[in-house]
């Protein structure tokens, strides 16, 4: 989006720079030792002298008031990655003028607010990229423009504020999506983590043959087609194609913790997203349910990228809340809408007997009908805790509730597993790439 600025918006206004302040007491060392009358007059000479410079250097600042600001700023912007913001400047006048600016992003945003000085030459235009990152999802508003300029002593100058507000809605990281796409196309998926899963078993066949890629499995190579080409080419298979594929989004109580910049949930908002993606582009339908204590949001399962919009514009308006979730009520409103079997991927936290408890029982009567996937994220620091050695009684307790916490989650994953449940724990930073390398690898080993 843009929005070009209201010239006569605001007035430019008279400001004096540090070396100004600097200047006008650069006598006063000289006056302390002069005697009489003469300290004042000295004094007086050259305050009248530095106003004649601080007057000749607004002057010749350059005219701010002419100056013209657009703002260009993403559709949409992504959650946790940083977002360019561009700001095109143009002098419509006959001078050059040194500009200083500073941008108001919405607040919590991190990133640089302040640049120059910039030289825009006359009758031209000058483009400053910037860039921010957004804590959070939802609508924001960013605000006007500052522009100052100084004149060629650097004493003094002019300054304005120009109207240029604009909102801005910040969604799960889109960004991701356009790199996987793109990596996609240049067949170097590799460069982010994500593995080329050998496709064996039922729900395969042979599509194409391709050049042979870093990381493709040599048991792939045709060695026929490579003798004739005098280079390594592969058999390229393509998985079965309308398999249904349900996202299921815990959006309770320990989903709320925060992992560095962006929240459990949020992390998980982001595999969601790019899984949703992956899947829809390969032909599957793709389903998204968020619950806490009661169903949120429920996107039947279909295929195609308007699938993808529209489970995108789900993720962007969930929000966490501080409650516990409701497992059995979830699967209850799933089963009742989905028969065909899936795959359920459920992005959680198990921490506690008594939720594991709950979440045991529905994982465990999911299982026969449908495939579930349980995702969890692990946490540094209560691993940390528990291996840490203690340095006082506080600290062996702390110990302690770590060891019991990180017991009671490795036993309800194992129980999970027993059941028949598919489980993935990982790092919060790799929750991304490991989602999509666990769904590649069912596909690739046709489990559904």
């Amino acid at each position: 989006m843009s929005a070009l600025s209201d010239i006569s918006a605001r007035v430019a206004r008279v400001h004096l720079t540090r070396r100004a302040a600097l200047a006008a007491a650069l006598p006063v060392p000289v006056v302390a030792f002069l005697s009489g009358s003469l300290g004042p007059l000295v004094a007086g000479v050259w305050m009248l002298l530095w106003f004649a410079l601080v007057l000749s250097d607004v002057r010749r600042s350059g005219d701010v008031g002419r100056l013209s600001v657009e703002r260009e700023l993403p559709v949409k912007l992504s959650i946790g990655v940083p977002n360019p913001v561009r700001l095109t400047l143009r002098n419509p006048g006959a001078h050059p003028v040194h500009v200083h600016g500073r941008e108001t992003p919405p607040p919590g945003f991190e990133g640089g607010r302040t640049f120059g000085p910039i030289v825009i030459p006359a009758y031209s235009e000058t483009g400053v990229s910037l860039s921010f990152v957004p804590p959070e999802r939802g609508s924001y508003r960013f605000g006007d423009v500052g522009l100052r300029v100084v004149g060629p002593a650097g004493l003094a100058g002019r300054q304005r504020t120009i109207a240029l507000a604009a909102e801005a809605r910040v969604y799960p990281d889109i960004t991701a999506v356009h790199r996987y796409a793109l990596l996609a196309r240049k067949g170097a998926l590799h460069e982010i983590g994500v593995r080329r899963a050998r496709l064996q078993g039922v729900g395969t066949e042979f599509e194409s043959l391709r050049d042979y890629e870093p990381g493709d499995d040599y048991r792939d190579i045709d060695w026929k087609a490579t003798a004739r080409r005098g280079a390594p080419v592969v058999r390229h298979f393509e998985a079965e194609r309308s398999q249904t594929v349900i996202i299921a989004l815990d959006a309770g109580r320990l989903m709320n913790a925060r992992v560095g910049m962006l929240s459990k949930l949020d992390r998980a908002i982001n595999a969601s997203l790019l899984l949703a993606f992956l899947a829809t582009r390969g032909g599957d339908n793709v389903g998204l349910l968020v619950f806490g204590r009661d169903v949120r949001a429920f996107v039947p399962p279909r295929r195609g990228h308007r699938q993808f919009l529209t489970i995108l514009e789900a993720l962007y308006a969930v929000e966490g809340r501080v409650e516990e979730p409701d497992y059995a009520l979830a699967l209850r409103y799933l089963t009742a809408r989905v028969s065909k079997r899936s795959l359920v991927v459920l992005f959680s936290e198990l921490v506690g007997t008594e939720p594991s408890r709950r979440l045991l029982g529905v994982m465990g009567a999911l299982a026969p009908r449908h495939l579930p996937l349980m995702i969890t994220q692990r946490n540094r620091e209560v691993e940390s805790l528990a291996t840490r050695v203690p340095g006082s009684e506080s600290d062996v307790y702390r110990a302690a509730v770590a060891q019991d916490l990180l017991h009671d989650k490795a036993q309800a994953l194992a129980e999970l597993r027993a059941r028949g449940s598919l489980l993935l724990d990982v790092e919060p930073d790799k929750l991304t790439v490991a989602s999509v390398n666990r769904y590649l690898e069912i596909k690739a080993r046709g489990r559904l």
